[in-house]
């Protein structure tokens, strides 16, 4: 157990850029996060915030995709997600992992966000970019080893579970 008690968020499949990108939920998300919200003392405790891929929608994922994105170029929409989570204050360390949206290979292991892309999120101080999967060592103290967290998007699942006979569901 640790001696400080930290808390630590999980999000996943943002799909900023897209027209369906919640906006106004997240922006009340980031006010939570910040201690805005009243009644909520635990938020104080919060240190750590995951993002486990798909942070963006990315461009051409699928045909006709471009119907479905409010910007359709993939640097903007790192450079939206970048600005909302600037708003986030800075003591929360934010961990993003690349999903199959992120502008990386497919194949797993996925490498870090390419930063041509993605140097918005690369100028945040509080952000960790690690590839998918990625195992990460979060509240370690001289004290205490902290614990290991793994992130995985978890692209290959559906592969597996159309592909292998005794997965598939019917």
């Amino acid at each position: 157990k640790s001696f400080v008690e930290e808390y630590v968020l999980f999000m996943g499949d943002l799909h900023f850029g897209s027209k369906l990108f919640l906006e106004e939920n997240f922006l009340k998300f980031i006010d939570y996060v910040n201690c805005k919200v009243p009644d909520t003392p635990e938020a104080e405790k919060i240190k750590y915030l995951f993002l486990v891929g798909d942070v963006v929608a990315g461009v051409g994922n699928y045909p006709t995709q471009e119907k479905d994105l409010k910007i359709i170029d993939i640097e903007e929409q790192f450079i939206g997600i970048a600005n909302l989570l600037k708003k986030i204050r800075k003591d929360v360390k934010i961990i993003i992992s690349p999903g199959n949206h992120d502008g990386v290979r497919l194949m797993e292991p996925q490498p870090l966000i390419d930063k041509k892309y993605a140097w918005a999120l690369y100028d945040l101080d509080n952000v960790i970019l690690t590839p998918n999967p990625s195992s990460v060592n979060i509240g370690a103290t001289e004290d205490f080893g902290g614990f290991d967290v793994l992130t995985y998007h978890g692209f290959s699942f559906p592969f597996y579970n159309n592909t292998i006979p005794s997965l598939m569901t019917s």
